[in-house]
């Protein structure tokens, strides 16, 4: 009888624990966030992913009653603040934004510490961004044919700005110029402030996010001579894309996205996806969207980790063509 009721009871424990380990790994979904969540944003404050991400955060701290915490950590392709977020604990209280550069990095940088389709869980990128090719006033050129004429007339003569190597405002640069068939000078600066030298003439031209250059194309500052994406963007409509001026695979997609860390609980990363799709459709955000040519790209966790699997290898592909150079 007592090895019987030590079998029973032990038999309790066993239910009782597995009972134990259901709730605790029920209830993070239904009770998350319970504290504040620190978001990683490995670019400069003021580009057009920190814009972004603080539009959508703050309508996703509204809804959750949370708040969360963003911490600019640039450098590196955006790999620095990444790297932080790989090795955080997958609890649902550390949180990624980055932009298309995520799916660059591996080909430009050989000591990198993380996998980018690995070690993070995709939750959904919050919208594309168009991007538009500047140049200054000073310059006199009205059309990207004229640009591309005065770029072919000075072999390597002409200077492109960027975000850094391996950002998107670099990948893209390249994809056109790779299409356009000329030699630039790559000049490469720490986060999106690079706008005033493109403006002074110092620097020739760049692609800068329609998002924060839109006022100093307003306002004569910089001159727009094409969009980057595949259609028209509804702030410049009269505007072309690259693809409308004649040349053939220059588009260029820019995103910004949201991820955990990859073993963080799959129902917290479901129900930050079906918050961001609801944050993303909030009137406020889409407003705010609408005025900088964001367009929302609502995608489940595993369409959106499919995407970064894609954009690696046609990165790559890319970063080759353009002869860079891992380091």
């Amino acid at each position: 009888m007592a090895r019987l009721t030590l079998v029973l009871l032990w038999a309790s424990a066993v239910v009782a624990g597995v009972c134990s380990y259901a709730v605790a790994h029920s209830e993070p979904a239904q009770y998350w966030p319970t504290k504040p969540v620190r978001a990683v944003l490995p670019f400069a404050p003021g580009t057009g992913a920190d814009v972004i991400t603080r539009i959508v955060l703050n309508q996703l701290s509204q809804q959750l009653g949370q708040s969360f915490v963003i911490e600019n950590k640039g450098g590196a392709g955006g790999s620095l603040g990444a790297a932080m977020v790989a090795k955080a604990d997958p609890d649902g209280y550390t949180l990624l934004s980055n932009s298309a550069s995520h799916t660059i990095v591996p080909s430009l940088y050989t000591n990198l510490t993380y996998d980018p389709a690995q070690d993070f869980a995709g939750v959904m990128p919050l919208g594309s961004v168009p991007s538009a090719l500047v140049v200054s006033p000073s310059k006199g050129l009205k059309t990207l044919q004229e640009f591309v004429v005065a770029a072919k007339a000075k072999p390597g003569g002409m200077t492109y700005a960027s975000a850094g190597v391996g950002s998107t405002t670099h990948l893209t640069a390249e994809r056109f110029r790779i299409s356009a068939g000329f030699q630039a000078i790559h000049v490469p600066f720490r986060g999106g402030g690079f706008q005033p030298e493109i403006m002074s003439g110092r620097v020739d031209f760049g692609y800068s996010p329609i998002a924060t250059s839109l006022p100093n194309i307003r306002d004569g500052r910089l001159v727009a001579l094409a969009v980057s994406g595949r259609k028209r963007a509804s702030s410049l409509p009269n505007l072309p894309t690259t693809l409308e001026a004649g040349f053939a695979n220059s588009d260029y997609i820019i995103w910004v996205g949201l991820f955990f860390p990859a073993k963080t609980p799959r129902e917290i990363v479901d129900r930050l996806n079906q918050e961001t799709r609801k944050a993303v459709e909030a009137p406020n955000v889409r407003d705010r969207f609408a005025e900088l040519d964001v367009e929302p790209m609502p995608m489940s966790p595993a369409e959106f980790d499919a995407l970064i699997r894609q954009e690696i290898v046609s990165n790559g592909a890319l970063a080759r063509a353009a002869g860079l150079k891992p380091n």
